[in-house]
């Protein structure tokens, strides 16, 4: 009987350590990894390729190790639709890591050779006791990424330019702007487009547009496109108005940005025309007319629209008024010559015989015998005749 329980207590012994020995087996084997992080980061790749084409893609991972051990293994994998983990479009060689970090993969894949949605999923994985495995949570990763690649030979290039019936260059072939300022065009795939937008578009109501650069930081007209999907390109113009004045003695017509500020300032008089010039007339500032009215030499406007501003005059004559002055003078005194000399001539008459000094009935003015009125009251005067034999 004894024997029997000592049988037993035996059997309990051997089966408590097999029991111990299965939970330590259990708990060695459901050890978490040394691999705590490892996810994909960025799975970079083209919106669109052309059939049959080579394209690259870039598959950027983090990750981080525990430290027991220090080191650990990983590897990148891009699977095509459906993943098959036998049968990889692309994988990277096995690289050992330490402590934390990041991992970087270029890889070049083909598309296929008819056109539509190519799927693809990237994959970072990491070996545990021989296998690879990866994570599926957002703890440790995800340590994957999916990505849809349009593939097709034609891709759409659109630039709006903001303004209609602008024309655009594209490689040889001119587009001009819809009404609402776009430009649109279907182009190959894969290869490298030039695209031109003119540097000043010129309206006919003396307003224009301004290139003042891309979008993207460019400032220059010219730029090349390498079409990987449908791209939209958007250029900026700047509005400028043409301001024409019309000043004393000159002209000028300059563009102004819209809603610019410019100061216009008129000379105080300018030499007027021939033959006015010659006689030193000039014609004095008397206002602003125009689209602007305003009796200020100096104006401030806002360049809100085109403007064309007239500087008026007014002729000043204050530089005849000494000319004048001496030619009165001088026609007097030519005047009192002449009467001078005609009181000499009268004279002359008073010193005749007596019997030929004749006088005025009126006004006794001596007067001479040819004359048919007195100089000095206007009487008519008798007809007389000479005494003389």
């Amino acid at each position: 009987m004894s024997r029997n329980r000592q049988t037993a207590r035996d059997a309990l012994i051997v089966i408590f350590v097999i029991l111990i020995l299965a939970v330590s087996v259990i708990t060695v084997s459901g050890e978490e990894p040394n691999v705590g992080i490892l996810r994909v980061v960025s799975f970079v790749y083209p919106k669109q390729v052309a059939p049959n084409s080579a394209f690259p893609v870039t598959v950027s991972v983090e990750y981080a190790v525990h430290g027991r051990p220090e080191n650990a293994t990983i590897r990148a994998a891009i699977y095509r639709d459906v993943v098959n983990f036998n049968n990889p479009l692309w994988q990277s060689k096995p690289e050992v890591v330490r402590s934390g970090g990041d991992k970087l993969w270029n890889a070049t894949l083909v598309s296929p050779a008819t056109e539509g949605d190519l799927k693809l999923t990237a994959y970072a994985f990491y070996l545990d006791e021989g296998t690879w495995n990866f994570f599926n949570n957002s703890l440790n990763g995800p340590s994957f990424s999916q990505a849809t690649i349009t593939v097709g030979r034609m891709a759409n290039i659109s630039i709006n330019l903001g303004a209609s019936k602008v024309p655009v260059l594209i490689d040889d072939t001119v587009v001009e702007t819809s009404p609402l300022g776009e430009a649109r065009i279907m182009m190959l795939v894969g290869r490298a487009h030039t695209v031109s937008v003119p540097p000043v578009v010129e309206f006919q109501n003396s307003t224009r547009l301004v290139f003042d650069g891309w979008t993207n930081g460019s400032n220059q007209t010219r730029r090349t496109v390498t079409l990987n999907g449908d791209v939209g390109l958007g250029a900026r113009y700047k509005i400028q108005y043409l301001l024409k004045v019309d000043y004393l003695s000159s002209s000028t017509s300059e563009w102004h940005d819209a809603g610019s500020n410019v100061t216009l300032r008129a000379p105080s008089y300018s030499e007027s025309s021939w033959p006015l010039d010659l006689l030193g007339i000039r014609e004095n500032f008397a206002g602003w007319r125009g689209d602007v009215n305003s009796p200020m030499q100096e104006i401030r406007i806002t360049m809100n629209n085109p403007l064309t501003i007239i500087a008026v005059s007014s002729l000043d004559y204050s530089s005849l008024i000494f000319p004048c002055i001496i030619s009165v003078g001088l026609i007097g005194a030519v005047s009192l010559y002449l009467l001078r000399r005609k009181r000499l001539r009268r004279d002359e008459v008073l010193d005749l015989p007596e019997e030929m000094n004749l006088g005025c009935d009126r006004c006794g003015q001596p007067v001479e015998m040819k004359w048919a009125h007195c100089i000095k009251c206007g009487a008519d005067l008798p007809k007389r005749k000479s005494t003389k034999s």
